[in-house]
């Protein structure tokens, strides 16, 4: 059971997961010290899915400390040293090719580089209409570097959006566990299951 630990917490677009999400850091928060970094979109965002305010109250509710949200502050994690494990839930397209290329221009790109820095492990929890398209090569690609493991995936809508996976948020806990024991959870990719 993971318990006691200071977890770091990324959190980007693929707003319709932000629901599914929130009930899993739930869970989380119940043992655990959680601190969230956001990306700009999701910090000023409100959609039909939550307003701005809900979320960012919901996000408070789940941690005694302020959510980081700009570069500035993202910049301290690696010589501040405080996390023993990140994870990013949900990760979007967009934020995985950023990583896979080494751009660092938003909070959360600059605290996973941080974490790597500090020889910690990332948990990453992909979500994207096009996984089973481009998207996926650098989904794979960053499953390849040291101190990255990820949530297992499913195609949520195959016969909607046959490209489309979606990371399985139930196995969030499990998945920290095996991370925290630099395993990764298997097998990675999981059947669909028609809800």
């Amino acid at each position: 059971m993971l318990e006691g630990k200071r977890i770091l917490i990324g959190i980007c677009g693929s707003f319709c997961n932000h629901k599914a999400v929130l009930k899993q850091f739930t869970r989380l928060a119940e043992h655990n010290h959680l601190t969230f970094v956001i990306t700009d979109h999701v910090y000023e965002s409100s959609t039909r899915f939550f307003s701005r305010n809900e979320f960012i109250t919901r996000l408070g509710e789940l941690s005694e400390d302020e959510i980081i949200h700009t570069v500035v502050e993202a910049e301290k994690i690696g010589p501040q040293n405080c996390y023993d494990i990140m994870l990013v839930a949900p990760c979007t397209a967009t934020q995985c090719a950023k990583l896979v290329h080494g751009i660092y221009d938003n909070a959360l790109t600059l605290a996973i580089k941080a974490m790597i820095r500090n020889q910690k492990n990332i948990v990453i929890g992909f979500a994207s209409n096009d996984a089973l398209g481009i998207s996926g090569a650098n989904l794979f690609r960053l499953c390849a570097l040291k101190h990255i493991y990820v949530l297992p995936l499913a195609q949520d809508a195959p016969f909607q959006k046959p490209l489309s996976m979606v990371a399985r948020w139930e196995e969030m806990i499990p998945a920290l566990e095996q991370a925290f024991n630099h395993q990764q959870i298997q097998p990675i990719i999981r059947g669909y299951e028609h809800e």
